[in-house]
């Protein structure tokens, strides 16, 4: 969905920090409701499941997928207590804005994925961290919007929450010698509507996905670990530490004992 508020939230207004925002990796009993929201706010959910419901409309809850909610709406919602949810929620005003853009910008929730919401993160982490009347936040918020709007735009996908059951899989299980039919099986889906699904939600075939996390993952922990390469290659379903070594080198551009030796101590 095109994040039309949004958007116009960047060209036509200032934003005003309501209450201080929350980036919050959630207790097993928590819950959030509200008879009727007195403010915009912004849900980005970087990790978990749960429910949302607005105006009785339920929505599952994924990592990946950001809220735009509007004021007056009433919110209910609730975690997996098997799965936590780690959430970033900001509340803020619409200041200098027209009649017609405020019009426009209240009249309907909007719903987006982002593919890449871990980049998200370290900015939610920023705009967590400014107090309400911080000179810094306006411009920390109105930067994770701009963000969040480019995702929108360039980078979302087309969610599907069968397809979402295999991506999950996945992340929980990085090291697993993942087949299409493996993954196709977690989504309840046959392989060939499972691939296409896959690719229009991430924009690269599954196994491909596979492979590009588990370099994400042997790069973190290489920088930011002690254990041994041949150790990290292994947790991550490489036995051969050659192959690891090459495979490694070709997607990142330099070897795992070089990014070790280069890492910041």
């Amino acid at each position: 969905m095109p994040p039309n508020s949004l958007q116009s939230i960047l060209d036509h207004s200032k934003l005003e920090l309501t209450t201080a925002p929350i980036l919050y990796r959630c207790e097993p009993i928590w819950s959030w409701k509200v008879e009727s929201l007195s403010d915009h706010a912004i849900l980005l959910i970087l990790d978990g499941r749960g429910k949302l419901t607005v105006d009785d409309q339920q929505i599952d809850l994924r990592q990946g997928l950001c809220f735009f909610l509007k004021p007056g709406s009433k919110i209910e919602a609730q975690q997996n207590p098997s799965y936590p949810l780690f959430l970033f929620l900001a509340q803020f005003q619409n200041l200098d804005t027209s009649q017609e853009d405020a019009e426009r910008v209240g009249q309907n929730f909007e719903s987006l994925f982002i593919r890449n919401v871990r980049n998200l993160e370290p900015l939610a982490e920023l705009v967590a961290s400014r107090q309400p009347h911080d000179t810094l936040f306006e411009d920390a918020i109105k930067m994770l919007v701009r963000i969040i709007v480019s995702e929108a735009t360039h980078h979302s996908g087309n969610f599907d929450s069968r397809t979402y059951e295999a991506l999950y899989a996945i992340e929980n299980d990085l090291a697993r010698k993942w087949t299409v039919a493996d993954l196709a099986s977690e989504a309840e889906m046959t392989a060939g509507s499972f691939a296409r699904s896959f690719k229009r939600m991430m924009n690269e075939p599954p196994i491909h996905y596979v492979i590009r996390r588990r370099m994400e993952e042997a790069k973190r922990q290489i920088q930011q670990s002690s254990l041994p390469i041949e150790e990290i290659a292994i947790n991550l379903g490489y036995d051969d530490l050659t192959f690891f070594r090459e495979l490694f080198t070709s997607r990142l551009g330099q070897s795992p004992e070089s990014l070790r030796l280069g890492r910041t101590l």
